[in-house]
């Protein structure tokens, strides 16, 4: 008994933090928030981060892809956040071609890697200071499909079949006919 109380424990641990394996760092790195980096800079450089958000532009080089990205917190398992404020705007440099088509802007990815120096930029015509993260581990997240939900009022009884009888009542309801549209009645008028 105690084996599978235990063996259950460690799935259920386990399954708390499912971080996607391409954003995996070992256990025993701390890993640097986006705000510390900001904060502080020249601390930061050379250590290990995992940041996300949406993509705001992708630029590839013959040195690489430079992927500017609006910072949002993560979740549990890596996923960012989005709401209606940012972090502020972070670039993650990776080795070779990267598919603007597939990395579009609006898309949520979160970056694992090292941090750099900063480099100082513009956004639009406001001078920005980006911290730098060189890319070791990146996941692109689904798009989310929006669903439409309401809320059904009803009683229990009558919205779920277990608490129903196991026999149909029908019940004689009122029926109002459709009406005809404007037009619609001279032509069957004509045609009879």
């Amino acid at each position: 008994m105690k084996f599978w109380v235990m063996s259950l424990a460690i799935l259920a641990l386990s399954a708390c933090s499912a971080v996607p394996d391409e954003l995996a760092v070992a256990e025993n790195k701390t890993l640097v928030s986006y705000a510390s980096a900001l904060q502080q800079p020249e601390q930061a450089v050379g250590k290990t981060a995992r940041w996300g958000g949406l993509i705001a532009s992708v630029r590839n080089t013959d040195d690489g892809t430079i992927i500017e990205v609006v910072n949002f917190e993560l979740t549990n398992w890596g996923r960012p956040i989005v709401s209606g404020e940012s972090n502020g705007r972070f670039r993650a440099r990776l080795d070779g071609f990267v598919d603007p088509m597939v990395y579009k802007e609006g898309r949520s990815v979160t970056f694992t890697g090292t941090i750099q120096q900063p480099e100082e930029g513009k956004i639009d015509e406001y001078r920005y200071l980006f911290p730098v993260l060189d890319v070791t581990g990146k996941f692109l997240w689904k798009e989310r499909k929006e669903m439409d939900t309401q809320v059904d009022y009803s009683s229990l009884w009558y919205r779920h079949h277990y608490f129903a009888p196991p026999y149909r009542i029908y019940y004689p309801v009122p029926v109002r006919p459709a009406r005809p549209r404007s037009g619609a009645s001279d032509k069957q008028g004509n045609e009879n």
